[in-house]
């Protein structure tokens, strides 16, 4: 599967926020790129577990 590069950005924005402490906002996405967006946290999640 071939992510959107934005999505992945938004994606990896938002784990930053959340590891940092800050307020990690979702954006509003298509319902389309809502897998792109949560399998790419997942695996930044994971990655850097």
């Amino acid at each position: 599967m071939q992510f959107d590069p934005q999505i992945v950005a938004q994606a990896k924005a938002f784990v930053n926020a959340f590891r940092a402490g800050k307020r990690a906002h979702v954006p509003p996405l298509r319902f389309e790129f809502w897998q792109q967006f949560m399998t790419t946290v997942r695996a930044e999640m994971e990655a850097q577990a």
